[in-house]
This record gives C-alpha cells, structure tokens and sequence, in this order.
C-alpha cells in the first residue's frame, strides 16, 4: 500500500500539481519554501534532476519508513523557465541516511510550481524546501515502545 505524504499549497508561491495529494507530515505542517541564495555545490555532491527517477514522489522515504524514522530535511531547487524545478541538491538532514531529503527532493521536483512573475522565483533562482517528517498515527513512538 502506497502513502502518499505530500500537499504542495501556495506557500511560498508553489501549487501542486497533484490534486489528492495530502500533507506531508500526517499531522499538519506539509512543505514549506523561501527562496535562497544558490548553494556551494561540492564535486561528488548527488544532484536530483526532472529527468531522474521520480516514482517515489509522495512516499514516505522506505529506509525511514522501516527503521520508524522521523525527522526534518531541507532542500535547495533551482527554478527552470517553465516555473518547475530543475534540479535539486539535499541542503540538510536531521537524520542523515535515512533518505529523508531525497524523499523531499524527488517529491518536489515532480509536483512544485511557481509563478516565475513572483520577486526570488524567476528562472534560474533557488528555493529552499523543508518538511518535518512524521509517521502517520504515531507510528514511530509504536514501534520504539514495542523494541523495548
């Protein structure tokens, strides 16, 4: 069974373009942006781009999901001509290695649009995304009390 875990709304500008898409958290908060000076880019760094495997778009990130994992990631995503975004680098993780930024990476990319008429959202701008992610129905508290 598929979660899908995302609801890109007009914050920062962005609509989504999925409409039954729901909130990334399960619990409110969803995916919030501003938009952000280009980021440093180092050699080796994963790039997420349109063109890549998006399939898990709106899916709770697997290894995440598995070790009932929650957490907050960031996003830097550059804003192409037609208002979509191009390419995505993961900015920052709460929990590194657990595919918490990819999650978001891959979602954003295939859902958010902007209004590239908007002041720090033309074409070639950065945006930065975060979410908070949460387990559904306290999954995560579950499953640790069940560990024990």
């Amino acid at each position: 069974m598929k979660t899908s875990v995302f609801c890109l709304s007009v914050l920062c500008g962005l609509v989504a373009t999925q409409s039954l898409a729901q909130d990334a958290t399960a619990t409110g908060g969803g995916v919030h942006c501003a938009p952000t000076a280009a980021p440093v880019i180092p050699d080796g760094t994963r790039l997420y781009t349109r063109d890549g495997d998006l399939s898990q778009a709106g899916e709770y990130p697997q290894v995440a999901k598995i070790s009932a994992i929650e957490g907050q990631a960031q996003v830097d995503c550059q804003i192409g001509d037609d208002g979509g975004l191009t390419q995505c680098v993961v900015a920052a993780e709460s929990r590194p290695g657990y595919g918490l930024g990819e999650g978001l990476a891959v979602t954003v990319l295939k859902w958010a649009q902007t209004d590239t008429s908007q002041p720090g959202h033309h074409a070639g701008d950065w945006l930065r995304f975060t979410t908070n992610w949460k387990l559904p129905g306290g999954q995560a508290a579950q499953q640790l009390a069940g560990s024990r």
